[in-house]
């Protein structure tokens, strides 16, 4: 993952922010537009105000995944920016030219929001207001790959992944620095894309991310992810002792990107709780449960 990062950083160095926020198919950019503000004068039709259509697609282009989605069948990628509500701007990057949600690839919705820390999560003693990027709804998926037991289908999912978590990531620190905000914010659905997430993303509860660590350390080397998903949305995933079910509640994590705030989560302060895991498993997964729930599935994505 850092080394992934390093090498979109370098590449992120050599791309202007006319490459970015440029339509370069309208017939109506000026000279001025281009040499004197260095932008496009109406941004309106921006992606959160920084990314055209266009800069979109030439970003896909500079860190390699039009070439990375040609090795999964997806051979004409296009672009469609709806920012008609100016609070919540959404892309959607389909496979070939049909608008239809068969053909959608990636679907990304996020908004800017000003937050006090202590109204966002009790349990974040971070004490400054920030400015965040808020990712309300994100979709990654190849409608032309099927499922398989080796990959089978993980809880919320319709079609197979894109298999490009990581370097989207990279790409969403990246942007993070861009639009200059003090992080990123997103709130998994499911415990499996908190953990997924967790590659980059940090939660602001200490005691969340403590708990999501254990979670993971204590089933990780027994069972794969699918396993590890659906036991979650099944509430199969139980305490070794008390029986209790751990139920997943979606709470907010962050990608850190001011300074200040990276240190908050590197401080003593939040590492004391964060890192207080025990050697010794406390959860586990009732395979009885797990087992029950996949039979009275219509169409169960593996077998125990």
């Amino acid at each position: 993952m850092t080394r992934l990062f390093r090498k979109y950083r370098r590449i992120a160095k050599s791309i202007s922010p006319l490459e970015i926020s440029s339509n370069f198919s309208q017939e109506d950019l000026s000279w001025d537009d281009l040499f004197l503000t260095g932008a496009p004068s109406n941004t309106t039709e921006l992606f959160l105000g920084k990314y055209s259509k266009d800069g979109i697609k030439y970003i896909i282009e500079r860190f390699g995944l039009d070439r990375q989605a040609r090795h999964l069948g997806i051979r004409h990628l296009s672009v469609k920016i709806d920012t008609k509500d100016p609070f919540r701007h959404i892309v959607t990057i389909y496979n070939g030219r049909s608008r239809d949600r068969d053909h959608v690839i990636m679907e990304f919705v996020a908004r800017y929001q000003n937050l006090i820390p202590k109204d966002i999560d009790a349990e974040f003693l971070y004490t400054q207001p920030l400015r965040v990027l808020t990712v309300e709804w994100l979709l990654l998926q190849n409608p032309k790959a099927s499922f398989t037991p080796r990959k089978p289908r993980l809880p919320g999912q319709e079609h197979p992944g894109l298999g490009l978590g990581d370097e989207l990531l990279a790409l969403f620190t990246l942007m993070g620095r861009h639009l200059q905000v003090d992080g990123i914010i997103n709130v998994p659905e499911y415990y499996h894309t908190g953990l997924l997430f967790g590659k980059r993303f940090v939660f602001l509860s200490p005691y969340i991310q403590a708990q999501v660590r254990q979670v993971s350390q204590d089933l990780w080397k027994k069972y794969r992810l699918s396993v590890i998903a659906w036991a979650s949305a099944t509430g199969a995933i139980v305490h070794r002792e008390t029986r209790e079910v751990f139920k997943w509640q979606p709470r907010k994590q962050i990608i850190p990107i001011h300074s200040q705030l990276r240190q908050y989560f590197k401080s003593e302060q939040y590492q004391q709780i964060s890192q207080n895991l025990s050697n010794k498993p406390h959860y586990t997964i009732d395979e009885e449960k797990l087992g029950a729930a996949l039979a009275k599935m219509d169409d169960p994505p593996f077998e125990l």
